[in-house]
């Protein structure tokens, strides 16, 4: 038989701290599970007027913290082939990690889809990442 699966609710949280001992033993207390802190921004980068018309880069960031660790993803970042080059990722770049430092980030990912996105973090100060990390792609059976 299955359980049924279903968002957590605040009334949850006691059997959550009691499963999450299993994961954090003696070191899990009232603190392991503290409000979960989750934000997502996009920024644009264009001429500035605000109306839309000239987006030439965006960049997608997400934020969260589960009360250790807090991270950001940039989740998408794209310029314009005609501008390219001229600092326009970078700046999207910039800005998106002050966002993320401000809300307390430790550590900010990215997933670049071939060498030369790749080039492009690891020339903005990101590293290659090595550990424990594995994927599944969506709609893929769990």
């Amino acid at each position: 038989m299955t359980d049924e699966v279903r968002e957590a609710t605040a009334a949850d949280r006691a059997g959550i701290q009691r499963l999450l001992r299993e994961l954090h033993g003696e070191a899990a207390d009232a603190t392991t599970l503290p409000e979960i802190r989750q934000q997502a921004r996009t920024f644009v980068a264009g001429d500035g007027d605000g109306d839309g018309d000239e987006i030439v880069g965006v960049l997608v960031a997400t934020f969260v913290d589960y009360g250790h660790e807090p991270c950001g993803v940039v989740e998408e970042l794209v310029v314009h082939p005609a501008s390219r080059g001229s600092g326009t990722g970078a700046a999207l770049l910039a800005q998106c990690k002050s966002w993320l430092e401000a809300l307390g980030a430790e550590v900010v990912f990215v997933s670049a889809i071939d060498e030369e996105a790749a080039e492009f973090y690891l020339h903005a100060g990101f590293t290659r990442c090595t550990g424990p990390w594995l994927w599944a792609a969506a709609g893929q059976p769990a």
